[in-house]
């Protein structure tokens, strides 16, 4: 090899120069290309990032602001139950039913009276007030002004 660069002459050693200067040129402007797309993709990488945290912080409020709102109409019910007034309590007897108890202690066995007992009483009845138990004791609300007669 060393024998073939002797035997170029002047002409071939120039061109040898010049075209090692073009692979030089050409494989720094390949590496800048590369150092730019890392860049890129450095970059691109950290807008991502940004964006994925900046969902998970919308996430992260909305679920807050959910719990915030639950706690609230919490204590709006804890509020409400305490502040409601009761004029008896009832152990449920076999055959009763919250109409029976409206007519006995109001004297009226429609869905509205019946209704009042029922909603004072939820957390002990559960979700269905055709449902209620021998033994369970019931409180009756005192009547709103609404259903007075």
């Amino acid at each position: 090899m060393a024998d073939e660069k002797k035997d170029k002459g002047f002409i071939g050693k120039v061109i040898d120069t010049f075209s090692s200067r073009d692979e030089k040129e050409a494989l720094e402007a390949a590496q800048k290309e590369l150092e730019a797309a890392k860049k890129e993709a450095a970059e691109a990488k950290t807008e991502a990032k940004a964006a994925a945290e900046a969902k998970v912080k919308a996430k992260t409020a909305e679920a807050e602001k959910r719990a915030a709102l639950f706690a609230q109409r919490q204590a709006e019910a804890a509020k409400a139950a305490t502040a409601q007034k009761f004029i008896a309590e009832h152990p449920v007897q076999s055959g009763e039913t919250l109409s029976h108890l409206a007519q006995k202690h109001y004297g009226n066995a429609s869905k509205p009276y019946w209704t009042l007992i029922y909603e004072a009483n939820k957390d002990i009845i559960g979700s269905n007030p055709n449902v209620i138990k021998v033994g369970q004791t019931l409180k009756i609300p005192e009547l709103p002004a609404n259903l007075k007669k």
